[in-house]
Order: structure tokens, then sequence, then C-alpha cells
């Protein structure tokens, strides 16, 4: 299987595709995508204009939720989806969650178009606060049958839970005890530690 990943350093959405790639132990070419890029000759491969986009033996898939699906349905070893219809339930909520409520609303292209006004460090506070203050809520969800996110291994939501948690520490917010923890704890973890992009 052919496998390139469109890409972008600081792309919180690109590194959850890049962690599951690592994960399965699937090889891949990464194109890093420059900001010029992104609204020029990318739209050729993605027309929203943003990462990551992931081709798959010439078929372009957008949407990191989509390309992880994607790749677990293709690659089922290493599932990152849980051991049963429940767990994974439980998995997408989380990601959707974090896509929707968390991800969105602070994301750079939604800020500059409803918020131009702020500057660039207001924009950093006020993306910082907004994953802390969504983060609080989402955490009665997490961590109630081991130290994995949901269910009793890594997943998906692992994945979208740290990578959210680590752009709102990147923005200067104010640091979450249980999240510090819990990034702690996933880095001893081998496996999990080693196939974490670390760009």
């Amino acid at each position: 299987m052919d496998i390139i990943l469109y890409s972008a350093i600081g792309s919180n959405s690109s590194e959850r595709v890049e962690w599951a790639l690592n994960y399965k132990s699937l090889p891949y070419k990464r194109i890093e995508v420059s900001s010029h890029e992104l609204s020029t000759s990318y739209l050729k491969i993605n027309p929203f204009g943003y990462v990551p986009t992931i081709s798959i033996n010439g078929i372009l898939i957008s949407e990191s939720m989509a390309i992880i699906e994607c790749l677990e349905e293709h690659h089922p070893k290493n599932t990152l989806f849980g051991q049963t219809w429940a767990e994974r339930a439980a998995i997408r909520e989380v990601c959707e969650y974090v896509n929707s409520s968390i991800h969105a609303p602070q994301n750079r292209t939604v800020l500059k178009a409803f918020r131009p006004e702020l500057t660039e460090n207001e924009k950093r506070e006020l993306r910082g606060s907004w994953i802390v203050q969504c983060l609080a809520k989402l955490s009665p969800k997490l961590w109630n049958t081991s130290n994995f996110a949901i269910g009793s291994s890594f997943s998906t939501a692992d994945i979208f839970v740290a990578s959210i948690y680590k752009k709102s520490c990147q923005h200067g917010a104010v640091r979450l005890e249980d999240y510090d923890k819990y990034l702690n704890w996933l880095s001893g973890q081998k496996q999990i530690s080693a196939s974490e992009p670390k760009i």
C-alpha cells in the first residue's frame, strides 16, 4: 500500500494521523505543506485548504477522523478503536467532542474569520483558555476503567485527547494536573511513546 501524508508543522490534526500511522507501523511518505501552498497549489489536493490529507494508492482522503477510521479498516492490527462496541462508541464520542466542540472553535482559520480584531497573543490566550475549559468538562468521561482515555488499551481517543491538551500547553494555558499525569503516563508506555510524532 502506497501512503502519502500531506502535513504541516504545528497541525494538531496532522499529528493525530501521523501518530496513528506510526502506532500501526505503516510506512508512509510525509510531505510538508507550506502556508503559501495551503491557499494555492495544495487546493488541487484538498479544496478545503487545510491538512491533513492522505493518499492511499492514489485515493485522497481528508479529515483526521475519517483518515484514521480508513486506516483501521485496512489495517486492523494494533487496533485504535477498542475491543467492544461500547468502547468503540465511547472512543468515537470523545473524538467527536475534541473535533467539533474543542478543536473547531479555536481553529486559527475560524478565529481569523470571526475575531479578526484579536492580536496573535490574544488569539493564543483565547485558544488555550477554550481548550482547557472544554477538557475540564471532558474529564468525567476519561480514565474510568484504566489509565487509558477509554477502555483498557491505547486508542484514537488517547491520540485526540493527548494532542489537544499538548496544543493548549503550547498556547501557554493553565496546566491541568490530571492531564499532566496522563501525558506522563502515556510517555512511559514504550510503543505509544515511540510512535508519537516528535515534530
